[in-house]
C-alpha cells in the first residue's frame, strides 16, 4: 500500500488436460488500483478471467439501462429504486468494483477444482477399504497426486484473504473530505464494494477449509491404507507359519518311522527274520500307528493343531 495506490496481486490455476495426467500451473494477475482507474497485468491464460469480468460489467450496464427506461412509480415511491439504479450504474465505472469483479472471477474458477479434489479424495477413501493387492501401487499414486493438488490449491487460496482484507480496509478508510453529491456517491459505492469483498472472502475461507478437510480425509485414508497393508502382511506371515508348522509335524512323524523301516531293511540279521508268517510286519505297522496317534494326541493337547 502507498498513499495513492493499491497493488493487489492474485494467483490463479490453469488446468491442462491435453495429457493423460492433469498438469496444473498458476498465473498471476497484478492489479494497480487508483481512485479513477484500474490497471491489470496478466498472462495469456488469464484472458478468460478478464472476459468474464467484461461480460459482468456489460450485463450490469444493460440492467441499469433497462431500469432507467422503466416508468417511475407514483406517490414518490421510486426514490429508493432510483437510488439503487444510480448505484448499480456507478459500479460499472468504479475501479474498486472492477478489482472486486476480477478477484471474484478468480475465486469462482477455483470452485470446480476444489469440488474435483473433494470427489477424488472421497473416492480414494472408499477405495482404500476395497482395493486388492494389485491396486496398491495405483492407490499410492492417486494419494500422491491429490496431495500435490491440495497443496497447490492451498497455496493459491491462502494469500487471498489478506489481499481482500487490505482492499477492504483501503476502501473503508477513504472517507470523503468534503460533503458533495459525488463524494457521497463514491462513499456509497465503496461501502457496497466492501460488502462484496466480504462475500468473496467468505468463499475463499470456505475454499481453504475445503483444502484442510480434504487433507484430513486423505491423511485418514493413508492411515487406513497402512493399517490394511499391515493386516495383510500379518495374515501372510500367519499363513506361512501355519504351513511351516504342518510340514514340521509331518516330518516329526515320517522321519522316525523312516529310520525304523530303514534299519529293518538292511542286509543284516534282524529280529524276526526267521519267521515265515506276517506277524512281525503287523507288529511294526501297529507300532507306527501307535506312535502317530500319540504324537497327534500330544499336539492336540498342546493346541498345536
Amino acid at each position: 500500500m502507498t498513499p495513492n495506490y493499491t497493488h493487489p496481486a492474485s494467483s490463479n490455476s490453469t488446468l491442462d488436460t491435453s495429457n493423460s495426467e492433469d498438469h496444473v500451473g498458476d498465473d498471476q494477475i497484478l492489479i494497480v488500483l487508483k481512485r479513477n482507474f484500474v490497471l491489470t497485468f496478466h498472462s495469456g491464460s488469464q484472458h478468460d478471467v478478464i472476459a468474464g469480468v467484461l461480460r459482468r460489467l456489460s450485463a450490469i450496464s444493460a440492467v441499469s439501462a433497462q431500469e432507467r427506461n422503466l416508468p417511475k412509480p407514483e406517490y414518490g415511491a421510486g426514490s429508493e429504486t432510483g437510488r439503487d439504479t444510480d448505484l448499480l450504474a456507478g459500479l460499472v465505472d468504479y475501479p474498486a468494483y472492477i478489482a472486486y469483479a476480477i478477484l471474484d472471477q478468480i475465486t469462482d474458477q477455483l470452485a470446480p477444482k476444489i469440488a474435483t479434489i473433494e470427489a477424488k479424495v472421497d473416492a480414494i477413501d472408499e477405495l482404500v477399504l476395497l482395493l486388492s493387492h494389485a491396486e496398491h501401487e495405483s492407490v499410492l499414486q492417486q494419494m500422491g497426486e491429490q496431495r500435490r493438488q491440495i497443496l497447490h490449491t492451498w497455496q493459491l487460496t491462502q494469500p487471498k484473504p489478506d489481499v481482500l482484507a487490505t482492499l477492504a480496509r483501503a476502501l473503508s478508510g477513504n472517507s470523503p473530505s468534503s460533503v458533495s453529491s459525488t463524494s457521497l456517491t463514491r462513499a456509497a459505492l465503496a461501502a457496497e464494494v466492501v460488502q462484496y469483498l466480504g462475500d468473496v472472502q467468505e468463499h475463499v475461507l470456505s475454499a481453504i477449509d475445503a483444502c484442510v478437510r480434504a487433507e484430513a480425509v486423505l491423511s485418514r485414508s493413508h492411515s487406513n491404507y497402512l493399517a490394511k497393508i499391515s493386516l495383510e502382511l500379518s495374515r501372510a506371515t500367519f499363513d506361512s507359519n501355519s504351513t511351516t508348522e504342518r510340514w514340521t509335524m509331518l516330518g516329526t512323524i515320517v522321519v522316525p518311522i523312516n529310520i525304523v523301516t530303514s534299519f529293518l531293511g538292511v542286509n543284516l540279521k534282524v529280529p524276526g527274520q526267521d519267521r515265515d508268517d506276517t506277524l512281525n510286519f503287523f507288529v511294526v505297522l501297529a507300532c507306527m500307528l501307535i506312535y502317530t496317534a500319540v504324537t497327534l494326541a500330544f499336539w492336540r493337547w498342546r493346541r498345536i493343531v
